[in-house]
């Protein structure tokens, strides 16, 4: 948590490293969750955006806005990141479909999704709040409760399952992040 509220450098790996342990630990808070899911879970966090990794390292780092070649670029990542998989070799169904999935997920109850659409519910409400820790050269990182509040509620301001789950794993204030104490002081 603490290197990716500081450092843009290879935000890519970083940020995929952290959305897998945000991954892995909300996975053991949310009931019913399948334990021969969490391999395909961590591995479709770590590989969610295969497709822009050096796009995404340019965009934490980039002082203007989006070009329209980069938008399409982003919205294209999933379907393009789950096809470079099956070519590169991956397998696992699950795993390919989480990441094809994991930006169009749908909220609502956990347990009345599909199991891929469930874990591309838990990487995309992991890579809202790890995205929102991380600063950009055009923003600076949000607190941990804001990139809390931004994980727990889903698209039309309701509590979503996933980001509960990420909050009690993480708790308000996830280890390495700052925080403001009384005395005016910050701390770690």
């Amino acid at each position: 948590v603490h290197k990716a509220t500081q450092d843009t450098h290879e935000y890519s790996v970083s940020h995929a490293l952290l959305v897998a342990v945000v991954c892995e630990l909300a996975a053991r808070r949310i009931p019913g969750w399948r334990d021969e899911w969490r391999p395909s879970l961590r591995c479709a966090a770590l590989t969610m955006n295969v497709a822009m990794t050096q796009l995404q390292n340019l965009l934490a780092t980039q002082e203007t806005p989006v070009s329209a070649a980069q938008r399409a670029q982003i919205d294209q990542h999933a379907k393009s990141g789950a096809a470079s998989l099956r070519a590169a070799g991956v397998k696992d169904e699950l795993w390919l479909s989480a990441v094809e999935h994991h930006h169009d997920s749908p909220a609502g109850p956990l347990e009345s999704l599909p199991a891929d659409q469930q874990l591309a519910r838990v990487i995309q409400r992991a890579d809202i709040f790890a995205a929102r820790l991380s600063p950009r050269n055009r923003r600076a990182p949000m607190s941990a409760t804001a990139a809390a509040k931004a994980a727990y509620l889903d698209e039309n301001q309701q509590p979503d399952e996933a980001g509960s789950a990420i909050i009690k794993a993480t708790g308000l204030y996830p280890p390495g992040s700052f925080v403001g104490l009384a005395t005016g002081e910050l701390g770690v």
